[in-house]
């Protein structure tokens, strides 16, 4: 064989390899971010609050009639005085709130009680303007409060734009994993 022959030969090659490069590198590397990950995933399946189980869906009939609707909401659950344990809670709401950045429009705070707005003091109310009180007995529709029957007071609980009650957390949960799962819900959420 002459040194051309070789010459065409080694070309073929490398023209066929070339082709195949083009056709296979993508799909080795959609199957390597697949397995192996891009980044930081979106999702990584950690969530610091708890999934609320069997889901509670508060639909148009049920949802509170006070422009809640459209907005992601901390929802506080009383079921009785706002102690220590309370106040602090409201001060955790308010600060992931405020920790959330240009995406603070987006979130309201609520807190549902059976002692409606008088459980909180002049004081309280000043440090936590636009916190919405609602008197459990009066300002929601028998079918949210049959809906809301079935969380548990002394909680936490993150509602979507839509009426559903989506994660629960204890009364003074981690702040920066309670923010964290709110920013990733923010984030993959195209509503509210």
């Amino acid at each position: 064989m002459t040194t051309i022959d070789q010459d065409k030969q080694r070309r073929g090659r490398i023209q066929i390899i070339l082709l195949a490069a083009v056709f296979f590198g993508p799909l080795l590397v959609a199957i390597g971010m697949y397995f192996f990950g891009d980044g930081e995933p979106i999702n990584d399946g950690v969530n610091f609050g708890e999934l609320v189980t069997p889901s509670v869906v508060l639909d148009d009939k049920q949802h509170f009639d006070t422009g809640l609707r459209g907005r992601w909401t901390l929802l506080l659950i009383m079921d009785g005085d706002c102690g220590d344990s309370c106040q602090k809670s409201l001060i955790d709401m308010r600060q992931i709130r405020l920790a959330t950045g240009r995406e603070i429009d987006r979130i309201e705070r609520a807190v549902v009680t059976p002692a409606g707005p008088s459980i909180l003091t002049d004081n309280t109310r000043a440090q936590h303007p636009g916190l919405r009180v609602f008197d459990d007995s009066v300002a929601v529709t028998p079918a949210l409060r049959e809906a809301l029957a079935t969380l548990s007071p002394r909680q936490l609980y993150i509602m979507d734009p839509l009426g559903n009650v989506v994660l629960r957390y204890p009364m003074n949960p981690d702040r920066k994993g309670m923010l964290g799962d709110l920013k990733k819900l923010l984030k993959l959420s195209r509503i509210g």
